[in-house]
């Protein structure tokens, strides 16, 4: 089904639902744990046969709109400035009785049954990732991660001069047409760093191709690849600059700083999704998301044995 049907499907099936979701998007977590809880987020509404409206004004990427800077709008947004106080993740909420009290009325006063911690315990639950889902108007029919390869795939549309940013940095450079696309995570809010070996043992399991993508916000990652592995040509953004993302720098960025980087992010996840094989770790939520948008082709993480797949905070 080409996307812009789908589209069109989608928004038939979940305006047939009486019970509404704002779900706030961009809250204060990195971009691709926004992004993967969104997903989870729709899939839920749609088993649960809830109308999902998304609010991301003035989020945590906006640059001026929310999630119309960078993507074509996929459902009904809802621009209320309440949701920009009230609308969060539920270990954010205040649990007080007179702050549920509020609540309750500024649902009703929004005419909406659920804000964003109404859903969150459920969509973080195990118990929904081993659910299966079939919608038969949206191509959907599988486990969970069929499902989420589904809404990846309809739902990760770029504005045109997005789109066309990321293919003249695709294009400048130079990537050969069958390569290997690896990211290498190394920043303060990684959970666990693992060994170069380790991606490139991994890798060579796979295939025999030695063009290599790499996506890192480390150039000493790129400096022990050439260092250890020479007969690798490697393909990178990183610039040799570059020691590690830095959450707290990050968050005091000027709007257009935070709009490169995200545009410089989105250009390498882009370039991970074309790899011929793609090395990762299933525990970072970059992973998570090239990997479901892959539907799981050629994606293998190195901490697989480790962990199941998840998603992070």
């Amino acid at each position: 089904m080409e996307t812009k049907n789908w589209i069109e499907n989608y928004n038939k099936l979940n305006n047939s639902f009486s019970k509404t979701l704002v779900f706030r998007v961009g809250i204060s977590a990195g971009f691709f744990s926004e992004i993967n809880h969104m997903l989870m987020a729709v899939l839920y509404c749609l088993q649960h046969k809830i109308k999902f409206v998304l609010s991301s004004k003035e989020n945590n990427f906006a640059y001026q709109k929310g999630w119309e800077d960078y993507f074509l709008p996929f459902c009904e947004e809802s621009q209320n400035d309440l949701h920009l106080k009230y609308n969060a993740r539920s270990h954010q909420v205040n649990s007080s009785l007179s702050n549920i009290i509020k609540l309750k009325f500024i649902r009703k006063s929004l005419g909406i049954a659920h804000l964003t911690q109404d859903i969150w315990p459920y969509i973080k639950d195990a118990k929904f990732y081993n659910e299966t889902f079939k919608f038969t108007e949206l191509e959907i029919e599988g486990d969970f991660l069929v499902a989420m390869h589904v809404l990846a795939k309809h739902i990760w549309r770029y504005q045109p001069i997005i789109k066309t940013t990321i293919e003249d940095r695709l294009n400048r450079l130079n990537l050969p047409p069958s390569y290997l696309g690896m990211h290498i995570r190394s920043g303060d809010i990684e959970k666990k760093n693992y060994a170069i070996s380790r991606y490139i043992d991994l890798a060579k399991t796979f295939s025999a191709d030695k063009n290599l993508f790499v996506a890192t916000d480390n150039y000493s990652s790129i400096e022990k690849i050439q260092a250890q592995y020479p007969d690798y040509k490697i393909y990178t953004f990183c610039a040799p600059t570059e020691k590690g993302f830095d959450e707290g720098a990050y968050n005091s960025q000027t709007k257009e700083s935070k709009k490169e980087t995200l545009i410089s992010l989105l250009t390498d996840t882009e370039g991970l999704y074309r790899s011929e094989v793609f090395i990762g770790t299933i525990s970072s939520n970059v992973g998570s998301f090239v990997g479901m948008r892959r539907k799981a082709q050629a994606w293998y993480g190195i901490d697989a044995n480790d962990s199941p797949l998840q998603f992070g905070q």
